[in-house]
């Protein structure tokens, strides 16, 4: 769960999404050295500071392989997240509204794929269909909270007095859930994300029940069992995702001034509404 400006991160530190996210801000918070990965971005993003920072930090995470990545809850999950991570930079910087954003990352993979180490040895690749999905924001919400359900669990038995903060967390959860448990009920399975048969368990509404936090009352306790899901007029139209997400692989490919020919995933240009 990457904050944005004046939200307050409760307690969650101890989190595996957190504590991962932490630890990128602080690894990373240095990486000049690696400035020299990033000296093929287009004039406009080299200039930038901010975005040549960026993009050194994301060379430094690939290329150094740290041992964080290799920790229980995050052996399989560092890489997507670490994407999630990248891209909410990148908003942070210029607005979920604005395109700078995909056309940033689509330079980012441009770079990256014309280094060896990135190719040949590297487990961890950016992901660009994270970008051009309509749920992006849900599907993110709920795969953080995947992998932090049974720090959840394992947390509240042993200080029920955090109660209040988790029931917070979980309850903010519930929406994205609904969305994909909506997705994931469609024909249309293209649309239905990976993690989610691991997650379907863990239905955030029936862990509230067990949160039995004692300063929760129990009218608020009802009314989330009837909250809302959330709505197909919430999200963009397919037409207008695929018509950006068409424009994002007419980016990278654009973008090969070198002759370097990379093949995009032909699958993300699957997506219709």
């Amino acid at each position: 769960m990457v904050t944005q400006p004046g939200e307050s991160r409760f307690r969650i530190k101890e989190l595996p999404s957190e504590i991962f996210y932490e630890w990128l801000d602080s690894y990373l918070i240095s990486a000049s050295n690696y400035y020299s990965d990033c000296i093929t971005l287009k004039d406009i993003y080299k200039e930038n500071y901010r975005i040549k920072g960026l993009c050194a930090r994301v060379a430094k995470y690939i290329k150094t392989k740290p041992s964080i990545s290799n920790r229980e809850h995050l052996k399989d999950h560092h890489c997507n997240l670490f994407n999630y991570w990248i891209y909410e930079k990148l908003i942070r910087y210029y607005g979920d509204s604005s395109s700078v954003p995909f056309h940033v990352f689509g330079d980012f993979l441009r770079v990256l794929s014309g280094l060896k180490y990135y190719l040949n040895d590297n487990k961890c690749k950016l992901n660009d269909s994270i970008i051009i999905n309509p749920y992006r924001k849900e599907r993110k919400e709920l795969y953080e909270y995947c992998i932090d359900y049974k720090t959840i669990l394992e947390k509240f038995k042993n200080s029920k007095d955090q109660c209040n903060f988790y029931y917070t967390y979980v309850k903010k959860k519930i929406p994205s859930y609904k969305k994909v448990q909506e997705l994931c009920s469609l024909s249309d399975k293209t649309k239905c994300p990976d993690f989610y048969e691991k997650c379907e368990p863990h239905n955030p509404t029936v862990l509230l029940d067990q949160l039995n936090c004692d300063s929760i009352g129990v009218e608020e306790k009802q009314q989330h069992k009837g909250d809302p899901g959330t709505t197909s007029n919430s999200s963009p139209s397919i037409e207008s995702v695929s018509k950006f997400g068409h424009a994002f692989l007419g980016v990278v490919v654009a973008s090969m001034s070198s002759g370097f020919l990379y093949k995009v995933n032909t699958n993300l240009i699957k997506i219709h509404g």
